[in-house]
């Protein structure tokens, strides 16, 4: 069994409550889907975690805009952007931590495969910076047409900060999408793997947008050949008044990023 965790936003204490989960189950590997920083407090803290934990990391869109340019962001994230690649980015007498984070995110990968399992950030087609929502199965289903013709088998993302799975079926003829949210998905908030394509939302750690301010993350059940066979989502409580109190602390973090955490969205 393994661990999958994404949109981190630079939420240590999110991070931390959600690997004290992860060490209470039998997880073999975690795997990270990218934006590890923005938004939050401590991006130092939770890349350090993140090298130390995660078997790889997927680049996320916030990680990405930390190395080049945030032009296409909100002006609050532009700013949080701003503010984290001057905190991160070394200089000529920088330690050799420093380096070891910036050379860390410099070389994030957009995405991978393994067998029939596919870990991106965003999207098949666009990895680091599309959406895929919820509303896309009824606005948009000739977006996922296409999405789920790049999907061999299993997809996971993240990027939305809103947990879910789409799967793709074939009735009278054509493909039709569904989704369905964690707690619709019974008592154990679990899906079992068929031989349908299906795309997993896991959901965020450091900054929920489900109206849920639990941590969220999926545990993915093997069988004996390594195949993933169950995915189950995992909420975590924890307390985000100190994340709070510090991004208010920081005048280039704009408070909306603090009250957001209350009412995780």
């Amino acid at each position: 069994m393994y661990a999958i965790i994404s949109d981190i936003h630079s939420n240590l204490e999110a991070l931390s409550a959600v690997f004290e989960r992860i060490d209470a189950e039998d997880v073999d590997d975690v795997i990270c889907l990218g934006d590890v920083v923005g938004y939050g407090p401590d991006p130092e803290p939770c890349i350090d975690l993140i090298r130390e934990r995660c078997r790889f990391t997927i680049r996320g869109n916030h990680d990405d805009a930390i190395l080049g340019d945030a032009l296409d962001f909100n002006p609050i994230a532009r700013e949080v952007i701003e503010g984290t690649r001057q905190l991160l980015r070394p200089g000529l007498f920088s330690s050799a931590t420093k380096r070891e984070r910036w050379s860390f995110l410099k070389g994030l990968e957009p995405a991978r495969r393994e067998g029939r399992v596919l870990f991106v950030h965003g999207s098949p087609r666009d990895p680091v910076k599309e959406y895929v929502m919820k509303t896309d199965v009824v606005f948009a289903p000739e977006k996922l047409q296409d999405i789920f013709s790049r999907i061999d088998g299993i997809c996971f993302v993240g990027h939305t900060h809103q947990p879910g799975v789409f799967v793709e079926k074939r009735e009278g003829g054509r493909m039709v999408y569904e989704h369905r949210a964690p707690h619709e998905l019974g008592r154990e908030a679990s899906y079992a793997f068929d031989e349908a394509k299906v795309l997993v939302n896991v959901g965020s750690v450091g900054q929920p947008r489900d109206q849920d301010s639990r941590s969220c993350f999926v545990l993915v059940e093997e069988d004996d050949e390594g195949r993933p066979t169950r995915v189950r989502f995992e909420r975590v409580p924890y307390d985000y008044r100190p994340t709070m109190d510090k991004i208010e602390a920081i005048d280039w973090i704009n408070n909306l990023c603090a009250t957001r955490l209350e009412i995780g969205r």
